[in-house]
């Protein structure tokens, strides 16, 4: 009887510590997920979060909102035009951009957040606007007049500026229109031989993939 009161103490040792085991790995990769989002927020370097599927009510919401909305709602009576390129529904505006073959005109808010690429399209890497380098600029693919749903309608050629808060306006001209999937981030560098671009980036309509439009200061 000792002998198997004994094999059914090893037993059961064996597999609490089984179960013990099973429950410390899924802690582990639930932690490791967790840390994995905190670098992908913080760190810039994937976009394969700048366009998340909402619902059908949230972004019908959205479309309302920013379709009723007229630009010059935020603007008091003592407000200069300079001031238009402050701020925009509370967000810091870095620069304001033009594409007259979409009739697009929006504000680029200078931080990137979920919560800034609801209300307008925003800095997402780089550096300054009309300044040497790639600077990024990534938008929603919303029905809406401030946002990229008609991205995909430009092609080579295609011009637009950028005007910054200094006032000052640059054009450029479109060299590269593409689809990629989302991890792949070689549009985003920075290695521009001395050039001033600017990239567009938005999501496909299924949010599979991105968008990607490159253009040159000409």
């Amino acid at each position: 009887m000792k002998t198997k009161d004994r094999k059914r103490q090893i037993i059961f040792i064996g597999f609490v510590i089984t179960i013990f085991l099973f429950i410390c790995v899924l802690v582990n990769q639930w932690i490791a997920i967790r840390e994995v989002g905190k670098v992908d927020k913080q760190g810039k370097t994937s976009f394969a979060s700048t366009e998340n599927v909402n619902t059908k009510n949230e972004i019908q919401n959205e479309n309302k909102i920013l379709n009723n909305e007229n630009w010059t709602q935020d603007i008091t009576a003592n407000q200069t035009e300079e001031s238009m390129l402050t701020t925009y529904k509370g967000y810091p505006v870095i620069a304001k951009l033009e594409i007259p073959k979409i009739d697009l005109e929006t504000y680029v808010i200078s931080e990137y957040s979920n919560q800034a690429l609801g209300v307008s399209v925003t800095k997402f890497y780089g550096g300054n606007p009309n300044e040497v380098g790639n600077f990024c600029i990534a938008g929603h693919n919303y029905i809406t007049k401030n946002m990229f749903h008609d991205l995909k309608k430009l092609s080579i050629g295609d011009t637009f500026s950028l005007i910054d808060k200094h006032q000052k306006e640059g054009m450029y001209k479109i060299y590269l229109v593409d689809i990629v999937e989302p991890d792949e981030t070689q549009c985003l560098s920075q290695k521009t031989d001395g050039r001033i671009e600017v990239t567009l980036i938005t999501c496909t309509t299924d949010s599979s993939k991105r968008i990607i439009v490159k253009a040159v200061k000409i």
